[in-house]
């Protein structure tokens, strides 16, 4: 006898019943699958995968990638959460994939990444991804993160946490595009590791993976990458740059020194000096903006001296504009946090977390990896507004899908209606170019 149960405001009686056909949520992935084809992912992952098989039932080690990016794409935040998916058949058929990985085959797989793996796979994925988008006259954003850790995993330590204090935690590094969410490069690194430390060896990674014969101009960065060391890499590198300075004791001398501010609205004001800090090769220029505090404002900085009116900001920079306009340069440097957010809310970037130092951080980097697609996903669409993957799963990838047969066809039935159903046709044709107008990749009822 098949269970009953009765809807929450009419108290209507249903009954529940059972069925084996493959049905999934996940039918809008096929716009995920689309991309790929386009764009040659499985291609750039049979070059960049060193693993050879050896067991006749060993699992295609692409198969094992694009089951994790799919994993992503759905809202896993662990190696576990993408057991879910291995019992539907819809994402099967979509990615063309025999089986679906279980989680131990996921965790087995990127156990087998060491140093050496993880620097040549990742170095292939990033040159094939930033050659697909024009990186002409971008801004290259520098930052670093703390991802706090729960147990004893390799290389989560205590270190700064702004959030949770005394908690493990690994202290990754990025490099970001200014203009676009795209991740150029990034590494994991142990807690305890400062945001300057690696961070001039990282920089020439970072060049090193772009296109030949292509240079990013301009480059932005928070206080914690003002060393002598990174700047004169940066400097020899002819980068245009804006860097958040620390404010040392002969910093805020300077700071005390200046008589005459620039107003440039109310509550903003600026100036300008030549410093030279302890330690540095030569003197540089620096940007202050002291900004008024407002009950319930919230204004970035730092209080300085006996005035708790204003809050400090000061900016090394080699550009020769006015200040105002250094300044606003810099201050679209704060849209890397939005994409570390959104890493970490919508990718789960900071989950994933394995024993091995290095499993941990090819996943970290699998998941850049498919953030940068999804970035693609939309320019291909034509968004005018890039959009979070929270909000693509609810608007474009959460469609529910029974996968059926017509004589040697497959069909993809697809729940959807009305103007959602006439955006998705207009998607699937710009992804799937070869089909016909009436868009027979979505069967009927």
């Amino acid at each position: 006898m098949n269970p009953k149960i009765t809807s929450l405001l009419a108290q209507k009686e249903m009954e529940i019943q059972w069925t084996d056909k493959p049905v999934t949520p996940w039918g809008g992935l096929s716009l995920f699958s689309g991309l790929a084809q386009q764009v040659g992912l499985v291609a750039a992952l049979r070059r960049a995968l060193p693993f050879h098989l050896t067991s006749p039932n060993a699992t295609d080690p692409v198969e094992v990638v694009l089951a994790f990016m799919a994993g992503v794409l759905a809202g896993s935040r662990r190696l576990a959460h993408i057991e879910r998916l291995r019992w539907d058949q819809g994402v099967k058929h979509i990615l063309g994939i025999q089986r679906f990985v279980s989680d131990t085959t996921l965790a087995r797989f990127f156990q087998r990444f060491g140093v050496v793996q993880v620097n040549d796979v990742f170095a292939c994925l990033m040159r094939w991804q930033h050659g697909l988008i024009s990186l002409e006259g971008e801004v290259l954003d520098l930052d670093s993160s703390a991802m706090e850790r729960y147990g004893h995993q390799e290389g989560a330590v205590l270190g700064y946490n702004p959030k949770k204090h005394r908690r493990p935690s690994h202290h990754p590094l990025l490099a970001t595009l200014g203009t676009r969410p795209w991740v150029v490069n990034a590494w994991l690194r142990s807690g305890n590791t400062s945001s300057a430390r690696g961070a001039d060896f990282f920089l020439e990674e970072t060049l090193a993976l772009l296109p030949p014969g292509l240079s990013i101009p301009y480059l932005r960065a928070d206080s914690g990458f003002g060393i002598e060391t990174f700047l004169k890499k940066v400097e020899d590198r002819n980068f245009i740059y804006a860097i958040t300075a620390r404010f040392t004791k002969g910093l805020k001398n300077e700071v005390a020194k200046i008589q005459t501010w620039r107003i440039l609205e109310p509550g903003i004001e600026v100036a300008e000096t030549v410093f030279q800090a302890q330690g540095w090769s030569k003197a540089r220029r620096v940007v202050f903006i002291r900004q008024r505090v407002k009950e319930k404002d919230f204004v970035r900085g730092r209080e300085l001296f006996d005035d708790p009116g204003y809050v400090y900001q000061a900016i090394l920079t080699n550009r020769t504009d006015a200040p105002e306009e250094v300044w606003r340069f810099y201050r679209k440097h704060a849209d890397i946090e939005n994409q570390i957010r959104e890493l970490k809310w919508d990718y789960g970037v900071d989950g994933f977390c394995q024993k091995k130092f290095y499993a941990t951080e090819a996943a970290f980097r699998m998941v850049c990896v498919t953030y940068n697609l999804v970035s693609l996903l939309q320019e291909k669409l034509g968004f005018p507004i890039y959009k979070t993957l929270g909000t693509l799963r609810s608007q474009l990838f959460t469609i529910g899908t029974i996968v059926g047969t017509q004589g040697r066809k497959t069909i993809l039935r697809m729940s959807i209606s009305g103007k959602w159903r006439e955006r998705f046709e207009e998607h699937l044709r710009i992804l799937f170019p070869s089909l016909k107008p009436n868009c027979g990749a979505v069967g009927s009822p």
